[in-house]
């Protein structure tokens, strides 16, 4: 089992440490990151996401219990940080939102995907891109709802919501995966040509995912309220995988693999989209970046063992 970490989750966080060492001596510049990530997320990540789905049988992997199981743990997660914020940490309704978004959204498409990839190849992307669906839209789209009620004054707080909701349905990865659902449903196959082309940005994208995840850690600091961002790590990295591992075995009783994939995406640490929300509505931005910088830390001792755990059983 210690090959399956050395040979295929060594390689993941490696590529994350190369990522902050090509920062930290200017090969990757703090102003060109951005500009990977742009890339990165609207064409290198989307065209790997429609390849795997378009390629796949869809209708023998989709089950609604893979969202049960996840979606189920998450907003329990999410009730109880938010709550926990609300009484201990005397938040504000959209602080208490945001931090609880901290606790709960995961990292999935720069960590999560290639880290799936590499450990259980196309099998385990499948189950994998069902979850990540709705993922974004659910999550942010709730936290918009609660922070946006919050501030509600002027009676138009409602077709903010939507708005935003739209912004992210838009997103090229979500467009990705919708796309590559309907291919795979009605068996619509590429050109060879396309999907030679498809193929080549599918073998950039992890690549790519993994280096911006280490540059995003260089020169972070913990910074702004760390009890916050303790209980949002503590939230994230522990009591989210297992409550979701919980609910995936205990009440839906899913197939090992799927149960492993689901388990691992709820103990990825806090994904950008959580800085995103904060500093749209300038809000909780400290304790945001500190969640993401303590959880990937993290993350890099507990995936590995999580991994390893699995793999003995």
């Amino acid at each position: 089992m210690l090959d399956l970490i050395v040979g295929k989750v060594g390689p993941v966080f490696l590529t994350i440490l190369c990522g902050f060492l090509l920062t930290h001596i200017k090969i990757i510049k703090r102003e060109g990151i951005p500009f990977l990530a742009k890339l990165a997320m609207n064409a290198f990540i989307p065209a790997m996401l429609f390849q795997t789905l378009s390629q796949s049988d869809i209708s023998a992997h989709f089950d609604l219990r893979l969202w049960g199981s996840y979606y189920s743990g998450v907003l329990l997660n999410f009730v109880l940080v938010f709550i926990i914020a609300k009484l201990w940490l005397s938040a504000k309704t959209d602080e208490a939102a945001v931090t609880a978004m901290g606790g709960v959204f995961s990292n999935i498409v720069l960590l999560g995907i290639p880290l799936v990839q590499a450990v259980y190849g196309e099998e385990g992307l499948v189950p994998l891109l069902i979850v990540l669906s709705i993922h974004p839209v659910t999550l942010m789209g709730m936290t918009i709802l609660i922070v946006e009620g919050s501030r509600g004054g002027d009676g138009h707080w409602l077709s903010n919501v939507f708005r935003s909701i739209v912004r992210v349905a838009r997103n090229p990865i979500i467009a990705a995966i919708v796309l590559g659902v309907l291919a795979s449903l009605f068996e619509i196959r590429m050109p060879e040509m396309v999907d030679g082309t498809l193929e080549r940005f599918r073998t950039a994208g992890p690549t790519i995912a993994l280096l911006l995840v280490g540059a995003g850690l260089y020169g972070q600091s913990v910074r702004g309220n760390l009890s916050a961002s303790l209980l949002c790590t503590t939230a994230k990295m522990f009591v989210q995988p297992l409550l979701v591992f919980s609910v995936g075995h205990f009440i839906f009783d899913l197939p090992p693999l799927w149960l492993m994939i689901v388990t691992l995406v709820a103990a990825l640490p806090s994904g950008a989209n959580v800085a995103i929300v904060a500093g749209s509505y300038n809000v909780c931005i400290d304790r945001s970046s500190t969640t993401i910088l303590l959880t990937t830390i993290i993350s890099m001792l507990t995936l590995p063992l999580l991994i390893l755990y699995a793999g003995l059983l």
